[in-house]
């Protein structure tokens, strides 16, 4: 990969719903990998799917999880039902594929980048997000912890360069790399441990042993400040979680990780860094590449054709 590509708009993240609105605005739109892991994502307001379809002037979703699609569908949605790493056809072709934080889920690239080669217009665009390997809260949650933070369905993790060159082999090129806004922190997570478990499926805790004297003493204290100063949301709270307990061990750990991002923000600056170590996610934008087609594709798996309704 040339690296003015890889470096150019490292000091100008964007946001992926801003990336999304330039990308997609009143194209035809296919977005793999649109339930995004399960149906509880798709009511809040940063479900991609519902972004893409809002500035689009088509959009058709297709997952693998056959109920959360049945679901949508009833909902309205132009969804369909199908394994995008095994030969599938919907007999159209679109100006944009949107393929946001599904490829670290998968095994088998090549199922996805033909499916994809065959459903792309001629000058269309593919997004690929996914997750950056080099973020720098990624690897010292691992130095602090001696643990791996990963959500459990990933397979693998993959940079801009190693992903020029997976695409490369199979008729496309990286036209250019964008990196995203939205992140996590590391206090976010730092409580997660033997004590307490944080789920990167859901973003929600699991307690494993009993509050520490020193927690315990704190929880209600920690509660009565919280509606005082933010009455509001702790009632949210309240009424989300039923239990007053679970509404103290929550206020408890936000309360620890906002001390510890203070401590930490600080701290950090002492810590060598680059620009390329601060963002989560990158976005990489491709298109076919016409001087050099595909050939790594096998094929078998070229002469099979699914059609899908």
């Amino acid at each position: 990969m040339d690296k003015e590509i890889f470096a150019k708009n490292l000091n100008s993240p964007i946001s992926r719903f801003e990336l999304i609105s330039r990308y997609c605005r009143d194209k035809d739109v296919l977005d793999i990998g649109c339930v995004n892991h399960n149906a509880e994502n798709t009511s809040k307001d940063t479900w991609l799917h519902k972004q893409i379809r809002d500035v689009a002037n088509s959009c058709v979703g297709v997952d693998l999880l056959e109920i959360e699609v049945e679901n949508l569908k009833s909902q309205g949605y132009n969804v369909v039902f199908a394994d995008i790493t095994h030969p599938f056809n919907l007999g159209e072709q679109y100006d944009v594929v949107v393929i946001g934080n599904l490829i670290e889920h998968l095994s088998n690239f090549e199922g996805l980048l033909l499916n994809v080669e065959k459903h792309l217009k001629m000058n269309g665009h593919i997004l690929i997000s996914t997750a950056n390997p080099f973020y720098r809260e990624q690897y010292f949650y691992s130095a602090f912890k001696n643990d791996i933070l990963i959500n459990p369905e990933h397979t693998c993790w993959i940079d801009p360069v190693a992903l020029e060159q997976l695409v490369q082999r199979y008729g496309f090129f990286t036209e250019t790399v964008f990196w995203i806004k939205e992140k996590w922190f590391l206090g976010q997570v730092i409580m997660s441990g033997k004590r307490k478990s944080f789920d990167m499926l859901t973003g929600d805790w699991t307690s494993n042993s009993k509050p520490s004297v020193l927690e315990f003493g704190a929880r209600p204290l920690l509660l009565t400040i919280s509606q005082i100063i933010f009455p509001k949301k702790t009632k949210q709270l309240i009424n989300k979680y039923g239990s007053r307990d679970r509404v103290k061990e929550r206020i408890y750990i936000k309360f620890i990780g906002t001390l510890f991002q203070w401590f930490w923000d600080l701290y950090s600056l002492l810590i060598i860094s680059s620009p390329l170590n601060r963002y989560e996610l990158y976005v990489s934008v491709i298109k076919k590449n016409f001087k050099e087609p595909n050939s790594f594709a096998s094929s078998s798996y070229r002469q099979s054709e699914d059609y899908v309704d």
